[in-house]
């Protein structure tokens, strides 16, 4: 059988990680192993040494997982508080790519209340170190168009590169039409980015909802997106650049 995986690998991880549950620390390890893929968001793998094994609970519940082979599942409890399947293992993975994980820990990220690397919190799942996130200051003609009006004309935005997603245009608001654009409720939260903020636009007494988005506070990793307002591509008639429609 091959050492190797199309689709997946497992990478050694230099950072502290650590998990809180019911405001403990549950596991806090500088060993942790990091099992990444194409389409597969990646998954931090806890020695068990580095395992609280109190707040780990066996449970009747086994799966098959396609390279781990059978999978045990473990509750988590502290006190009274309990969730039900927060963390798995691999006993004997049967695919040599997935061996160094044999015995180790992995918590179902919403389970914890936390998530820590280094002394820094991290949001939705792990990072991903194959992973950038580029940000570079623009002189280009950026035009936002919704329902034939002009929302933001913009000749100093910000390009934002991610891996495996759109480009995306962040511009300042003083380009943007704020009085066509009406605070939203909903917050999305970014490991490469931070906390998101929404806006909708309302054109023609018609009401895109959550058409833009600005990152208020970014992680510091990406200072230059503060505050800038960036538009759904895909949900607007059209972004041009320098005239040019944007795909």
């Amino acid at each position: 059988m091959s050492t190797e995986h199309p689709q997946v690998e497992v990478l050694p991880c230099p950072k502290r990680v650590r998990v809180v549950f019911a405001g403990q620390v549950i596991a806090d390890s500088r060993s942790t192993l990091l099992l990444r893929g194409k389409r597969r968001l990646p998954v931090y793998y806890f020695p068990r040494k580095d395992v609280k094994p109190e707040h780990l609970h066996t449970t009747s519940v086994t799966s098959d997982h396609e390279l781990g082979g059978r999978t045990t599942h473990f509750a988590l409890a502290s006190g009274e508080r309990r969730v039900e399947d927060g963390a798995w293992s691999f006993p004997e993975p049967p695919h040599p790519v997935l061996a160094p994980l044999a015995d180790r820990i992995a918590f179902a990220w919403k389970a914890a209340d936390a998530w820590f690397e280094e002394d820094e919190e991290v949001f939705v799942h792990a990072r991903d170190p194959h992973v950038r996130v580029d940000t570079l200051q623009s002189s280009a003609h950026i035009q936002v168009i919704i329902d034939g009006v002009v929302v933001a004309d913009s000749r100093r935005p910000v390009m934002l590169v991610e891996t495996n997603h759109p480009v995306r245009w962040y511009l300042p608001e003083d380009d943007v039409r704020m009085e066509l654009l009406t605070f939203s409720p909903k917050t999305t939260r970014c490991p490469y980015k931070g906390v998101a903020s929404y806006w909708s636009a309302t054109i023609n007494g018609k009401t895109h909802e959550n058409i833009a988005w600005q990152y208020r506070d970014p992680i510091p990793e990406i200072p230059k997106i503060r505050g800038l307002i960036s538009f759904y591509t895909e949900m607007v008639e059209a972004v041009l650049r320098d005239g040019d429609r944007v795909s």
